[in-house]
């Protein structure tokens, strides 16, 4: 399995656990309240590694707010889950957090051939 599938089910996965689950695999982690990280931490991952197999900067970040929205729209239906724009901001800021350390990233390598 590819890292980019890897990350993505991990953010589906996580974000799917109805709430009293989520909440008590954060109290056993000692994780304490990260959500808003993990959504920024996610789908920064997740656009780096879209941005990295050639996807232009426009299609990843469609994807990666279509891939939260969805979420969003399914916890509507979890136990102990409600939807949050807060979330939808903290996708777009991981979003165009992993666009920009790709193209520092490419920026950088590009630097060091011209010498």
């Amino acid at each position: 399995m590819t890292p980019l599938a890897v990350i993505t089910l991990a953010f589906v996965g996580g974000a799917l656990l109805p709430g009293d689950i989520r909440e008590a695999v954060s109290k056993s982690l000692s994780l304490g309240s990260i959500a808003g990280y993990a959504h920024v931490f996610f789908c920064a991952l997740i656009a780096l590694l879209l941005g990295g197999i050639g996807r232009s900067p426009l299609s990843v970040f469609v994807m990666v707010m279509t891939l939260g929205g969805l979420i969003e729209l399914m916890q509507l239906w979890i136990p102990y889950r409600s939807t949050s724009w807060w979330d939808v901001v903290d996708n777009a800021l991981g979003a165009s957090l992993g666009l920009l350390v790709l193209w520092l990233g490419k920026r950088c390598l590009s630097r060091g051939n011209d010498g």
